[in-house]
């Protein structure tokens, strides 16, 4: 998966390029990308912003609902009852605890988004962050 930097960068240069007058094919060509791709980010550039923040919100919910569901669903595997060998269950061990892993780190990432900075009031920062809805767990 391209990360996200590698996408805003490279739809950099797809704006770029259309400024100058290439056509997809030739932008793909310079890119090393395919015109298909070109194409995608040519209509991704071409939204209003909100649209594209509303993507990209609707895309990241759904993404945290899924994790939820999976991590419901193997926490529902009651690991004492699965009958497997020493070598699965290490195998599973492993994976479980990496995926744990990117998804602590993640969760970490969105504890420092700006929407969840103080608010000021009177030019005083509250204590607590301004929260308009309380977050329901998995």
């Amino acid at each position: 998966m391209t990360s996200p930097v590698a996408v805003a960068q490279r739809r950099g240069n797809v704006r770029r390029l259309v400024a100058q007058g290439l056509s997809n094919r030739a932008i793909g060509e310079e890119l090393g990308i395919s015109k298909d791709t070109v194409r995608r980010d040519r209509e991704w550039l071409d939204l209003p912003l909100a649209e594209r923040v509303a993507q990209r919100v609707a895309h990241t919910d759904e993404a945290v609902r899924q994790a939820c569901a999976a991590a419901q669903s193997a926490a529902d595997m009651r690991p004492a009852y699965v009958p497997t060998d020493a070598e699965t269950a290490r195998r599973w061990h492993e994976q479980l605890r990496a995926a744990a892993e990117q998804l602590v780190a993640l969760a970490d990432q969105f504890a420092d988004h700006p929407a969840l900075t103080p608010c000021a009031t009177n030019g005083a920062p509250e204590a607590e962050p301004c929260a308009t809805e309380a977050v329901a767990p998995c």
